[in-house]
């Protein structure tokens, strides 16, 4: 990944400090080594027991100190302190911010061998222009979850084009007007950027030493249109995500289905647990031309696990950092614990992946599907200043919807924000031509 100038020096600095300090530094390698791993994710603890019993020598402890929100500005801090953790979990949308302020490891040499037993969507998401910064853990197939049996009660069919799902969304508010057939989250950037991944939009990109933004293309801002429509003819409900309100309308039938990813199941039982076996789960519709008819959604989600700049054990947290992601035994405590879709290739066949969620235990295939979905998935990349764009999102997303002003105006601000914002940082970055 290029850096901009000054951070490129001051990583070179560092670089040759560091080297100055390991070489002179005798090994202790009778010495048991201690590793703090950052990791917010539940039971965690069982699969690093794991680890600790097979490894007496390299000992790793979790420490809860980040969660997934606040990885960058936490890390920052304590790379800053000189006190941070070893090996750490992060968001593949954080990872190039960490990479570009110099917080974490190139891990390419250890990685390379690996490159067949990934999938490349998760590969890309941790590679630039070469050189990768972190191992995947898993990735996210998009889905629609929806309950069958209220579908079914209003003789609508499950919608397999976005075109038909317009049609099925308005046709669930005639039949019913107490109940809808999703939400479309307005304060949600991430869907909507996973959205306009399926007609092609990337919106970043890196190619050799120059970043391209791409966020307002035209099939992109389709996309926008599309969900306006809806939003502005009350044909979906405008409720956010993980709201109390949207809890309670997922509970009580009122909202029908929502969009999201292989990890869905548990938390959709959350929610209803007297629901059990009612839902289904289809991939996400397709368009019925262009691009948006080859690709079966986009990304969303999804973490990978890095080693820290600054650890003094470099070679015992690339070693620990492999294992979490790629071992066997580790990933089927991952699977089982925390329901996640790995992205090495051999840990999809573990048994536990080859039965339905028990929540929906009639979707036999759910997980063949997910693969399936995922091979269909575009290989895209996230870009150095995320956080920007998605904030950037939010607030003109919010002022569209208070003015009632156009859906597809918002990727031309989230668009000339990002840019400059790349531009202004020093970064060789171009603007999508179209």
């Amino acid at each position: 990944m290029t850096l901009p100038t000054g951070v490129r020096a001051a990583r070179n600095l560092l670089a040759a400090s560091l080297g100055a300090v390991l070489l002179a530094t005798p090994a202790l390698s009778q010495d048991k080594v201690e590793l703090t791993y950052w990791n917010w994710a539940p039971h965690i603890d069982e699969v690093i027991a794991i680890w600790n019993e097979q490894n007496p020598d390299i000992h790793v402890t979790v420490s809860r100190a980040a969660g997934a929100n606040e990885i960058v500005q936490k890390l920052s801090a304590a790379h800053t302190a000189g006190n941070p953790p070893d090996v750490t979990n992060v968001t593949y949308g954080d990872l190039p911010a960490l990479i570009v302020n110099g917080l974490v490891a190139d891990i390419t040499p250890e990685m390379a061998p690996l490159k067949d037993q990934i999938t490349p969507v998760a590969w890309n998401l941790v590679t630039f222009d070469g050189t990768t910064w972190a191992t995947p853990q898993g990735t996210s197939p998009m889905y629609f979850f929806y309950r069958k049996d209220l579908l079914a009660e209003l003789n609508i069919e499950p919608p397999k084009t976005w075109e038909e799902f317009g049609e099925a969304a308005k046709a669930v508010r005639a039949a019913d007007p107490t109940k809808y057939l999703t939400q479309f989250s307005t304060g949600d950037a991430g869907t909507m950027a996973a959205l306009t991944h399926q007609v092609g939009a990337k919106w970043w990109s890196l190619e050799g030493d120059q970043w391209t933004v791409d966020i307002n293309g035209p099939e992109a801002k389709k996309v926008a249109s599309f969900w306006q429509d809806l939003v502005t003819t009350d044909a979906v409900s405008g409720m956010q995500a993980f709201s109390p309100e949207w809890g309670a309308a997922i509970a009580n039938g009122s909202i029908i289905g929502i969009i999201s990813a292989v990890w869905a199941p548990p938390l959709i039982q959350n929610l209803a647990p007297d629901t059990l076996g009612d839902w289904a789960a289809i991939p996400l519709p397709r368009w019925s031309e262009g691009v948006g008819a080859q690709y079966s959604g986009g990304v969303t989600g999804g973490s990978a696990t890095a080693v820290s700049a600054l650890t003094k054990h470099p070679e015992e947290a690339k070693k620990f950092a492999i294992w979490i992601t790629n071992n066997e035994e580790a990933l089927a405590a991952y699977v089982r614990l925390m329901n996640i879709w790995p992205a090495n290739l051999a840990a999809r066949k573990l048994p536990q992946l080859q039965e339905a969620p028990a929540f929906i235990p009639d979707e036999k295939n759910f997980y063949q599907l997910a693969g399936e979905i995922d091979a269909a998935t575009p290989t895209v990349s996230w870009g150095p200043n995320r956080g920007i764009a998605f904030d950037a999102y939010v607030n003109a997303m919010g002022e569209a919807v208070q003015n009632k002003s156009s859906f597809a105006d918002v990727l031309d601000v989230v668009q000339k924000v990002t840019f400059d914002d790349m531009k202004n940082q020093g970064y060789n970055v171009v603007q999508a031509a179209h």
